[in-house]
């Protein structure tokens, strides 16, 4: 669970996104709901002394604002992404994680994006992301066989009432 500050500041941020749908009339807002609890300061190249020290008042700014960006983009990948890269300070972090939940929550990667890191970093991204599919399904399997393996030891112990 967030601590009071960081929990605070989702919902400042949230709260304010919810009135954007453009993440350019947002960036400003956004910045403004984040930082009475920012540890960080004004001055991202300099921090205060107190910046990324743990605390129950404040909050590191990259998760409230990544997920406003998610609301400011309604869950879509592409805009939740330019908003957070056009945020600024640390905007590879918000980025990243403003993707990361877009695309867990099933909005794709737009392809071209995909491809172009790719060629840019001499990487295949397609071949290990299938791969991390089929053990993520197997696993699935797996633990369902088992599951029903469980449910079947425990209904033999107990009759068909026990595991209802």
């Amino acid at each position: 669970s967030a601590k009071d500050g960081t929990r605070e500041a989702i919902e400042k941020v949230c709260e304010v996104a919810s009135r954007h749908t453009d993440f350019e009339s947002a960036l400003g807002p956004l910045r403004e709901a984040v930082t009475p609890y920012d540890t960080v300061g004004p001055d991202y190249r300099s921090p205060s002394l107190g910046a990324r020290r743990p605390s129950r008042l404040h909050a590191v700014e990259e998760l409230p604002v990544a997920l406003g960006m998610l609301v400011v983009a309604g869950g879509d990948f592409h805009h939740a992404v330019l908003g957070a890269v056009n945020y600024g300070r640390d905007c590879d972090s918000i980025a990243t994680m403003a993707g990361a939940v877009a695309g867990a929550l099933g909005s794709p990667v737009p392809e071209g994006w995909a491809k172009t890191v790719a060629e840019a970093s001499r990487l295949d991204l397609w071949e290990p992301a299938a791969t991390l599919t089929a053990v993520t399904r197997e696993i699935f399997v797996r633990d369902v066989q088992r599951r029903r393996a469980h449910e079947r030891a425990f209904a033999d112990l107990g009759g068909a009432g026990c595991s209802d």
